[in-house]
């Protein structure tokens, strides 16, 4: 792996500049591991931002909270459950896919500016928008009640190397009284496109206990 590799991972998990200096010894760090996941989530005054590393023989999970960083290794999958449910506050993992909704595709730009709107937009012309966008007035209409109700917002990183370089994608996770909702990007940055599709925290912690002890069987959404 060449140090275009290390900086084009670096750049993908730490966008912004100073996290990037922050995050410098975990980086050094990286090129051993196997698979590597970030997580940032928000519920209430709940604040989580973790690091995963995941080693042939250890999981690493490192906080990266600048004024109250930590740093812990798990072993065990039942360690592993455990801290997932911590993270999302979540008492329960999912045996199976609950909500049978037509996966929406929507642009990158689309996703973004109606997050950042949804708090001001009314439920009607959120919905309304959504679904001139998707061509799937109903399934716009659930996401729409997510986005307009959501107290929970996550965002993934996730890093899984190959032989010569690293696979990187992203997805967003959204909650509100109306439901849950996993938003996927693409896995090239030029695929400006997000595929939503309903998703609840507990299919969120299963997804992601599985992309750690299970490579290949992750129940993220195609």
């Amino acid at each position: 792996m060449n140090n275009q590799d290390e900086i084009c991972l670096a750049q993908f998990l730490f966008p912004d500049e100073a996290e990037r200096a922050a995050a410098a010894g975990l980086l050094q760090t990286a090129p051993a591991a196997e698979r590597i996941c970030r997580i940032k989530y928000a519920e209430g005054e709940q604040f989580q931002d973790v690091c995963l590393q995941v080693f042939c023989d250890r999981t690493v999970v490192t906080g990266m909270d600048k004024e109250d960083g930590y740093s812990y290794v798990l072993e065990e999958p039942g360690q592993i459950k455990r801290a997932f449910r911590y993270l999302f506050n979540c008492s329960e993992y999912a045996e199976g896919r609950s909500l049978a909704v037509p996966a929406l595709v929507l642009s990158g730009y689309t996703v973004q500016k109606l997050l950042d709107e949804s708090g001001t937009c009314s439920l009607i012309i959120l919905a309304e928008l959504l679904g001139a966008e998707t061509g799937d007035p109903l399934s716009a209409a659930k996401l729409a009640a997510t986005l307009h109700s959501r107290v929970i917002t996550g965002v993934v990183w996730l890093c899984t190397r190959s032989v010569s370089s690293w696979c990187l994608q992203q997805a967003a996770f959204v909650e509100g009284s109306a439901g849950g909702w996993l938003l996927r990007g693409g896995c090239e940055r030029a695929q400006d496109f997000i595929t939503a599709c309903p998703f609840t925290r507990a299919e969120m912690c299963q997804a992601l206990y599985d992309w750690i002890v299970l490579p290949g069987a992750s129940r993220h959404p195609e």
